[in-house]
């Protein structure tokens, strides 16, 4: 009896000392916001650390799900089903972003819940599938590995319509420069540490690490505010919709698509090309992949912060060379010693590239269905992956890659006529306004 009341006792303590570190902390956050640049500062910590967990689960889905499945003679083709399905929470960020711009998440707010639910649902997913053995219970297994991308996705669109209400324009580029940063941050440390422990432990290390780090961003999400909704004009009207058949916004469509091509092209086929045309050995490929993150994340920085100096405009044309330059080098390239000389060159154009991008897509999206439209963006980036993804992967066979990679280089100036009319026409639309 003694020791039950002991119990109650600390247990009374302990809630009393967390509640009163929680309540401190408030207040402290409180006065601290007032301030208007740790406010910002805080912010973008939070959207660093959003994309840095993105990162970290686009690790596992990229480099380690299909040899964890393999080692455990789990077939191919089953492996291949599993991989086309863990795509589909990402087509369905149209409908998740609808809904956080429609529905006030019991009366809690559009974004932030929304957030925080995908953040809570991820780690709860990842930390119960370690224990899951897929040779095992391979049903289970895949189920939950869904249900962690679509917390993912969830999460993700949600924190995209959340940074177009809460960013003042003139920092998108600032914002965006930070996300793809912290993404491909989270992508090459998170690589690089789960290549290290699974070698001296096992594959559940990575789903618990993943587990954990959501609980990171989940603490910062606490202490942020919801975007303002208040105002008539930024309220969720179904008449936004029709934004998405102005010629802006489909010249803008367009340019989406054919960017993709020669970005997400090239990139898809830089370490196929090392591995089928130069027998590149893993460790080869491993180093590529730090140094393209590295040169993605220098490209990001610098894009982010050049858009306010030098603007959208000049940005994107500069990108277009840059980017096409840096698809020549890699087509010229003769070995794996020269693929790594150039690596950071082509992460530095596909970062700046990438950042100027999001940066317009940002700046087109309108509040009222900012989540919304800013996933339909991101569905045609996608559809554009995906078609060069086949083509490019059939040219290959016929023309061999250095014809592939010249013809995306010199394909990617069509972007420059297309964003010189796209933007006449949003030039035009913003002074109507």
């Amino acid at each position: 009896m003694r020791r039950f009341f002991i119990s109650i006792l600390c247990i009374s303590l302990t809630q009393n000392v967390i509640a009163n570190i929680l309540h401190n902390f408030i207040l402290i956050k409180k006065e601290l916001m007032k301030n208007t640049g740790f406010k910002s500062w805080y912010y973008y910590m939070f959207f660093g650390l959003m994309y840095f967990v993105q990162g970290s689960a686009l690790a596992y889905f990229t480099n380690f799900q299909k040899p964890y499945l393999n080692s455990v003679s789990i077939e191919p083709a089953r492996i291949g089903l599993l991989t086309s399905i863990l795509l589909l929470p990402f087509v369905m960020k149209i409908l998740i972003g609808m809904l956080s711009d429609k529905v006030n998440y019991f009366g809690l707010g559009h974004r932030k819940p929304y957030i925080m639910t995908g953040l809570l649902l991820a780690a709860a997913v990842f930390l119960t599938v370690s224990r899951v053995l897929p040779d095992r219970n391979y049903l289970l297994f895949a189920s939950l590995i869904v249900l962690g991308s679509f917390s993912v996705a969830l999460f993700d669109a949600c924190t995209d319509g959340y940074a177009v209400e809460i960013t003042p324009k003139q920092n998108y580029g600032k914002v965006q420069s930070i996300m793809v940063s912290g993404k491909a941050i989270g992508f090459i440390i998170l690589s690089l540490v789960f290549g290290y422990l699974v070698q001296r432990s096992s594959y559940s290390i990575i789903f618990i690490i993943i587990g954990l780090l959501m609980m990171i961003p989940f603490i910062f999400s606490l202490f942020a505010e919801e975007g303002k909704k208040v105002s008539p004009e930024n309220q969720f009207d179904w008449k936004a919709f029709r934004l998405l058949v102005k010629p802006a916004f489909l010249v803008f469509a367009l340019y989406t698509i054919f960017y993709s091509f020669v970005s997400f092209g090239v990139d898809g086929l830089i370490t196929f090309h090392m591995s089928r045309s130069f027998d590149a050995i893993n460790q080869s490929i491993g180093q590529y992949g730090a140094l393209r993150g590295t040169g993605a994340v220098i490209g990001a920085i610098i894009g982010g912060f050049s858009i306010n100096r030098i603007g959208y405009k000049k940005m994107a044309f500069i990108s277009i060379f840059i980017l096409s330059s840096a698809a020549i080098l890699m087509g010229i390239s003769s070995g794996v010693t020269m693929v790594l000389r150039f690596a950071v060159i082509w992460g530095f154009a596909w970062g700046l590239q990438e950042c100027i991008f999001l940066s317009l897509a940002m700046a087109l999206a309108d509040v009222r269905i900012a989540a919304s439209m800013f996933a339909v963006m991101m569905t045609f980036s996608n559809l554009g992956t995906a078609i060069v993804e086949g083509v490019a992967t059939t040219l290959i066979a016929r023309v061999g890659f250095q014809t592939v990679f010249l013809f995306l280089a010199t394909f990617n100036f069509i972007n420059l006529v297309i964003l010189y009319f796209f933007f006449r026409i949003w030039k035009a639309a913003s002074n109507s306004r």
